[in-house]
């Protein structure tokens, strides 16, 4: 039961971020659409900066209810907070995994998907990015 508990939990927090993602990337190509400049772009760049912070901060807020829920621990340091959660989170959407602290348990499913996610995530603003320095390059500066 647990492992379907992890697994439902780690879906809904795949879905919920793809969604949120998505709808940043969309207002980043309607300011672009809108305006092309160096401001602009660095608005956008901001804004997907924030937009990974905010998945990263569900998946680690995902991990503390796991842990709450019995779904499994982590390992690797003795006093594990809200913070240290938050940096497991942002190395594994980083797919970067540097496995300090590391979950055990059912938990290990909501990491395999966070890093899912952030592979995706970071896919999508690849894109923009793309997007934005095609514009600039079709416009000759």
């Amino acid at each position: 039961m647990t492992m379907a508990i992890a697994l439902g939990l780690a879906i809904a927090l795949f879905l919920l971020s793809v969604a949120l993602h998505l709808a940043s990337l969309g207002v980043g190509h309607r300011w672009l659409a809108r305006r092309n400049d160096f401001v602009v772009k660095l608005a956008i760049s901001l804004l997907v900066l924030l937009s990974h912070l905010l998945v990263v901060s569900l998946f680690a807020t995902g991990f503390e209810l796991g842990v709450l829920w019995g779904l499994g621990t982590f390992a690797g340091t003795q006093s594990l907070g809200w913070m240290d959660h938050f940096y497991f989170s942002l190395v594994t959407m980083t797919t970067l995994g540097l496995g300090d602290i590391y979950p055990t348990g059912h938990l290990r499913i909501i990491a395999g998907v966070e890093a899912l996610a952030g592979f995706v995530l970071i896919s999508c603003s690849a894109q923009i990015f793309w997007s934005m320095m095609h514009e600039q390059h079709s416009q000759g500066g």
